[in-house]
């Protein structure tokens, strides 16, 4: 994890050598962050066995780097070390502190003036019970290490004032320590045609490769009965067809479905779809996502049947700011796709308190749990509470 903050970090900073060493207008703007949180989690260890609180310092630092060609280059990182109160308790650790990181960077540029280049990604690290709340995942009891990683690359080549052509590359990776049978990782090139048919909608139709690999598993996994080290197990091949719609002026709609074969070590044929709803003005953002696609989970390696309702929502006052997220997942294996497979949701809710520009104090509740597997529900239910005081320079250039 401290790798790629550290690419992260070089990426940037690259960027901005370059655009000086060009003679580009260069703007810098960094935010250094301190975040002092105590809480409280009520199943440390996700297996149900005791309870304990926790006090955790997270210092942390954004960097926003405007140039020309709009380009802008966004980097947020910060790292987390914590302690339970009662540590021999649990054994996490051997009773010593406990870490977590977090960085994610986003960046935008004109590469010609055809050309457009959108980059997302992030990567974060925790050893539980620290950070893996909220991350929507249905974790298996006892995974106590979870590295979650995410790149989502797009560029857009227009052919004229109406089409254009994109060119994409998504990944996700997921693991959760030595030897585990969740540890894999997805790469999803995917190639759409676009036509805008009005000032406020666009169709696009398009076609996805999903390459799903194992990272190693113990002998006697489903998914490496001889103890395989991983590779290529399956692919997803997909032809999709999307359409986006301006609801007002900071508000789209975007619809896109078709039909996936999977090839590989699984064989089956099943339909995708996704509806998202974004809406950001200064003061609210609010994101909807409905899905049904092949995902990557901590159960085992390769494609799994991911459904997903989420909402997500935030409210900033002038002293008060606000955000509610709540989501419903499910997961089934590829081979059983009419079965109900494992059902779980996750949700969250904070408030904060803004003293000054730079400083603010929030509360915060997550809930994860299980809605059936009555076998494991109760060691995957968890509850925490976070108070959290924070100290973010508002700018620095």
């Amino acid at each position: 994890m401290m790798a790629a903050t550290r690419l992260a970090l070089l990426v940037a900073f690259a960027a901005l050598l370059a655009a000086r060493g060009a003679g580009a207008k260069v703007y810098v703007e960094w935010r250094p962050r301190m975040s002092l949180m105590g809480g409280y989690n009520d199943n440390v260890l996700l297996n149900g066995s005791g309870a304990d609180g926790f006090g955790q310092a997270v210092p942390g630092l954004k960097l926003d780097l405007f140039g020309e060609h709009n380009l802008h280059l966004a980097v947020d990182c910060q790292a987390g070390l914590a302690r339970l109160a009662h540590p021999e308790q649990f054994g996490l650790s051997s009773g010593a502190l406990a870490a977590n990181e977090t960085c994610n960077m986003e960046t935008r540029v004109h590469l010609s003036p055809r050309d457009k280049l959108h980059f997302r990604g992030g990567a974060t690290y925790a050893q539980d019970p620290f950070s893996i709340a909220g991350l929507g995942l249905l974790l298996r009891p006892g995974q106590s290490d979870i590295f979650v990683a995410r790149i989502n690359g797009d560029v857009e080549h227009a052919l004229s004032g109406h089409s254009e052509i994109d060119y994409g590359l998504e990944g996700q990776a997921l693991a959760f320590g030595s030897g585990d049978p969740g540890n894999g990782y997805v790469l999803a090139p995917n190639l759409r045609y676009a036509w805008k048919t009005s000032a406020r909608s666009k169709w696009d139709v398009g076609v996805r490769d999903q390459l799903f690999f194992g990272v190693g598993a113990p002998v006697g996994s489903p998914r490496a009965p001889n103890g395989a080290p991983g590779g290529l197990l399956d692919e997803g091949h997909s032809v999709l067809l999307g359409y986006t719609y301006a609801l007002n002026p900071w508000t789209n709609l975007t619809v896109r479905g078709g039909g996936v074969l999977v090839t590989g070590l699984n064989q089956a044929a099943m339909p995708t779809a996704r509806v998202l709803i974004e809406s950001y003005t200064p003061g609210t953002a609010l994101s909807v996502t409905v899905a049904h696609d092949l995902v990557i989970g901590p159960s085992s390696a390769g494609p799994l049947i991911g459904d997903i309702a989420e909402v997500g929502f935030t409210r900033d006052w002038e002293h008060v700011e606000a955000h509610l997220r709540l989501g419903v997942y499910r997961n089934a294996a590829v081979s059983r796709a009419a079965e109900i497979g494992a059902l779980g949701y996750g949700t969250e809710i904070g408030l904060g308190w803004k003293f000054t520009r730079d400083l603010r104090v929030e509360v915060a509740g997550l809930r994860d749990a299980r809605l059936n597997d009555v076998t494991v529900a109760q060691q995957v239910d968890r509850n925490v509470l976070q108070l959290r005081l924070t100290w973010e320079k508002a700018r620095f250039e």
